[in-house]
């Protein structure tokens, strides 16, 4: 008989803002292909972004296919698949399970108004005591408003309202529910009873018969394949699809954060620092979200830097990329930048493109560059962009003492920036702190790997899945040259942002 651990196969797919990543390991870890799939961010108006759910259910089945393409193994090896996503984005369908409008992305800014109207009336401090996120727009529950001022049509119609994870399964399944972590971030969830909140329903005028049950566990089986979604996989029927869940918890736990007060920085469209603790309570000072951990009896506090890798991907669509046109853009960009001295002789730049959460916090804040000079080139405008997103790092690291107690040491870095050595030294150069990435650095993939094999039956629980699966592979030890140019100017981008600040009041 053969060595499951030798033989047996998982597929994780992480469903993200931009894009899905989809990752086929082995249990030990062992990264056997992997692909990343685009899709559209449309923005039809200034302010706005949206998705198209059906590009969601494409993506995944294209990214499935693909890895087993490039692995070449037997799909029957595949005994389980988890798929994880963003918990801000909703299908509205009609009574035909028809998608009626695009999906609101958690970047889009139409709803201010909204959002602003509808936390003075319920009142943030409540809504933060239980759902456990900071009222902030572009959630589900100022975008339901929105929709339902703006679209009365679409709303009339609404027979169910799904999130991006729940409507992809309901997709290749047939099945209409969801888990305790996906609704985390619709500020309809109470976070201590694990089901839709009635009060805030109530008070919204949203039927709770619209939403889907709350029936699972993260790590359970959810179904198995049926032969005609196998076939639209290219996997067997049969194979055990596990509920999953959010995708910045799965990221924590495919970056082997598991245990009260582990940290972790997750980066894509935005980055977002995470620590675990065992204590359900809610940041009453509203800097951090606090939400489920996709391990039993852990919670998490998250800080949110955005446009993040927005920035880069703007920069990318706006202005072009040189150089092989077959290589990645985003590789072809950082080797671009590296062409610049740290510091980028003198320019700096603020990543705010959609808006600032962590560090700043202010939501009329935009995009700057600041300091250009005829002598500056594109290598440091991206440099700059690249800099200017490791500056938010420093002073989130304070915040980030608040909720474990101390400033860590090391960081382990997952995702998309980490895929980046010379991104991964800046961020130490600017810290002061070791860098550290892990094999597999699809971080939110990698958890849902672990979710299909412990829904498979192949791990007992995420502490057995974590040894057997998570290795940290490299470090990045900060170079004191730099962190001493970069100190000076990070003392610089801190005073001019105080200036910046009082221009965005008065815009």
């Amino acid at each position: 008989m053969n060595d499951p651990i030798t033989t047996d196969l998982l597929i994780g797919v992480d469903v993200g803002t931009s894009s899905v990543k989809t990752v086929l390991v082995n249990l030990q870890g062992d990264l056997l292909a992997s692909d990343r799939l685009e899709y559209p961010m449309h923005r039809p108006h200034a302010g706005w972004a949206e998705n198209d759910p059906d590009d969601w259910v494409r993506a995944v089945e294209g990214g499935i296919r693909k890895v087993l393409q490039l692995s070449g193994i037997d799909p029957g090896r595949v005994i389980g698949l988890c798929i994880v996503s963003v918990r801000d984005h909703i299908a509205l369908l009609d009574k035909n399970y028809r998608v009626l409008a695009p999906s609101i992305s958690w970047i889009d800014r139409r709803d201010l108004d909204e959002a602003e109207e509808v936390y003075d009336d319920f009142g943030r401090q409540r809504l933060n005591e239980i759902t456990g996120l900071v009222p902030e727009p572009a959630l589900t529950l100022p975008n339901i408003y929105w929709i339902r001022r703006h679209t009365p049509d679409v709303w009339r119609q609404t027979e169910h309202i799904l999130g991006c994870k729940d409507y992809i399964l309901f997709r290749l399944t047939g099945k209409i529910a969801t888990d305790i972590s996906s609704p985390t971030r619709s500020v309809l969830f109470d976070l201590r009873d694990k089901k839709w909140s009635k009060w805030i329903c109530d008070k919204a005028d949203i039927d709770i018969g619209l939403l889907p049950p709350v029936e699972y566990q993260p790590w359970e089986i959810w179904d198995t394949l049926s032969p005609s979604a196998a076939e639209r996989l290219g996997l067997k029927p049969g194979t055990i699809v596990a509920v999953g869940g959010g995708d910045d918890p799965a990221a924590v736990l495919g970056g082997g954060a598991i245990k009260a007060g582990d940290i972790l920085l997750g980066t894509g469209t935005g980055a977002t620092w995470r620590t675990v603790t065992d204590r359900c309570e809610p940041d009453k000072t509203l800097l951090a979200d606090f939400t489920l951990h996709l391990v039993p009896d852990l919670y998490l506090y998250e800080l949110v830097i955005t446009g993040t890798g927005t920035s880069l991907r703007w920069f990318k669509d706006t202005f072009g990329v040189l150089g092989d046109p077959t290589q990645n853009p985003y590789e072809r960009l950082l080797e671009e930048a590296s062409h610049a001295p740290a510091g980028s002789d003198g320019l700096l730049f603020y990543p705010y493109l959609e808006g600032a959460r962590t560090p700043r916090y202010n939501d009329k804040a935009t995009g700057v560059w600041f300091g250009i000079q005829a002598s500056h080139s594109r290598a440091h405008c991206v440099r700059a962009i690249i800099e200017g997103i490791a500056f938010q790092c420093t002073p989130t690291l304070k915040l980030v003492e608040r909720y474990s107690g101390r400033i860590p040491d090391t960081l382990i870095i997952v995702d998309d920036e980490a895929r980046s050595s010379f991104w991964n030294q800046i961020k130490a150069d600017v810290t002061g702190r070791v860098v550290c990435t892990p094999k597999v650095l699809h971080g939110a993939a990698m958890g849902a790997a672990i979710l299909a094999g412990i829904a498979a039956g192949v791990f007992l629980d995420a502490d057995e899945a974590v040894k057997s699966m998570i290795k940290i592979d490299s470090r990045f030890e900060p170079n004191p040259t730099n962190q001493a140019i970069y100190q000076q100017i990070q003392d610089r981008y801190e005073r001019l942002y105080q200036y910046l600040d009082q221009a965005y009041l008065a815009s």
